[in-house]
């Protein structure tokens, strides 16, 4: 009789050895693909580094009327952009950067190819001197400008600062009128119990209160032209905080002033 042959089997834990061989290959292939990977990343990113670095930006082309700002500072500000290359500069930076300056309302930096970075800049546009240093700007923002002497040609409001909107408001409403007889104000304050004192360009003052202030500055162009030159001449101070009246504070010879 034949007898009956069964195939070999492998040892115990063998064919677990060479699982486990295999896993480690699998391991090591993969750190080594990572690893190459990651060089080829930096090789590539070096190389572009220095194909990027033969685009500096070499000029910065200011675009806009700017009658107010410091070009010394403005060019202190945008001149670190000059080092950086073309295809890397944040525009977004550049714009922060411009409208961080006091005089800048408005700022936008674009690219042109190839070397030059554009900033188009636009000033804020003061419309009055508020006190004696700072300025308030069409947008109604009050701001310092420490290089600027107040502007003559504007006039000077006086208030707190939450008040500043109403003050021009108001200054524009009573200008409209004053102009009517050819009175400009030249200094117009605000005080805290809502008491208007306007000084006005040839030296008279007036003085009103906020109940029906504009129907009291109509009231006083009226009066006004009935006065001769010379008594104009003689005019310090109108009081117009009366319902059905003013008062008038006139000058004397002396240069001392008597209530009438």
């Amino acid at each position: 009789m034949a007898k009956s042959r069964t195939p070999n089997k492998a040892p115990s834990g063998f064919s677990g050895f060479i699982q486990k061989n295999s896993d480690h290959v699998r391991l090591i292939m993969w750190v080594f693909g990572f690893l190459a990977l990651v060089g080829l990343a930096f090789g590539g990113h070096a190389l572009l580094n220095r194909w990027f670095d033969r685009y500096p930006i070499q000029q910065i082309q200011i675009v806009g009327e700017l009658n107010n700002v410091d070009k010394g500072v403005l060019k202190a500000a945008l001149t670190p952009y000059v080092s950086e290359n073309f295809f890397t500069v944040e525009l977004d930076k550049v714009r922060e950067t411009a409208e961080s300056l006091t005089w800048i309302d408005y700022a936008d930096a674009k690219k042109e190819w190839p070397n030059t970075l554009v900033v188009e800049l636009q000033e804020r546009i003061p419309v009055a001197n508020w006190g004696k240093k700072h300025f308030l700007s069409k947008k109604g923002e009050i701001f310092l400008a420490e290089s600027v002497q107040p502007k003559a040609n504007l006039p000077t409001f006086i208030g707190r600062e939450e008040q500043a909107a109403f003050i021009a408001e108001r200054y524009a409403k009573m200008q409209e009128i004053l102009t009517n007889v050819g009175l400009k104000i030249v200094t117009l304050e605000l005080a805290d119990r809502f008491s208007w004192q306007a000084q006005l360009h040839n030296g008279l003052v007036l003085v009103i209160d906020e109940k029906n202030s504009l129907e009291k500055l109509k009231r006083l162009t009226t009066l006004y032209p009935l006065f001769s030159e010379k008594q104009k001449q003689q005019l310090l101070k109108i009081d117009l905080r009366y319902e059905n009246g003013l008062a008038i504070k006139w000058k004397k010879n002396h240069g001392d002033t008597d209530a009438a």
